[in-house]
């Protein structure tokens, strides 16, 4: 009973307006269909593992929102999954759209989704790179979860490429996220 007090109190203080947390696009603003089962984290969350979608771009809020359903359905429909596997989806319009958010665990990087938070930036970041509007939002990001004592103060940001046989978060957007000050090259 105590820890979801906890996790009420989390979620309250997050949708308040603190002025260190960005804009998420809240999960029943673009996705109408309930998970199968939900498993909570553990607060402070250690790690963010950023991925890319290796789908369409899309650089409008209503393509971005079709890109999340696309992504949804897949995860559910295709895979079997509970969910959408990934916590939150960074869009090509800069926007944050919340998949699983941060209390729930996701289903993107084997060995670590009990331990970590996914960011999924839509797209595919093999041969480009991701725009500064899309850094610039999950930086924003990770330090709301920091702010908020969600993530750990001193939370490991890697690829998932570090930890698991993908391709994922793409070469050039693993690029990118090697110069985050949060970034660790060992796990």
């Amino acid at each position: 009973m105590q820890k979801l007090m906890f996790i009420i109190f989390l979620l309250f203080r997050i949708g308040d307006g603190n002025e260190n947390c960005p804009q998420i696009i809240g999960r029943s603003e673009w996705a109408d269909v309930d998970a199968k089962s939900i498993n909570y984290l553990i607060i402070p969350i250690p790690y963010v593992i950023i991925h890319h979608t290796v789908t369409a771009e899309c650089d409008t809020r209503s393509t971005c929102i079709a890109q999340a359903e696309n992504i949804r359905s897949y995860h559910m429909d295709s895979n079997g999954w509970d969910d959408i596997g990934y916590s939150f989806l960074i869009g090509g319009d800069g926007n944050i759209y919340e998949g699983r958010g941060w209390n729930r665990e996701g289903a993107h990087t084997i060995g670590y989704n009990k331990k970590s938070v996914a960011i999924g930036f839509i797209g595919n970041f093999q041969e480009k790179a991701a725009s500064d509007k899309m850094l610039n939002a999950a930086h924003k990001l990770i330090h709301c979860g920091k702010s908020e004592g969600i993530l750990r103060a001193d939370v490991r940001v890697i690829g998932a490429k570090q930890v698991t046989a993908t391709k994922s978060p793409g070469s050039q957007l693993q690029k990118q996220i090697r110069n985050w000050p949060e970034w660790v090259s060992t796990p």
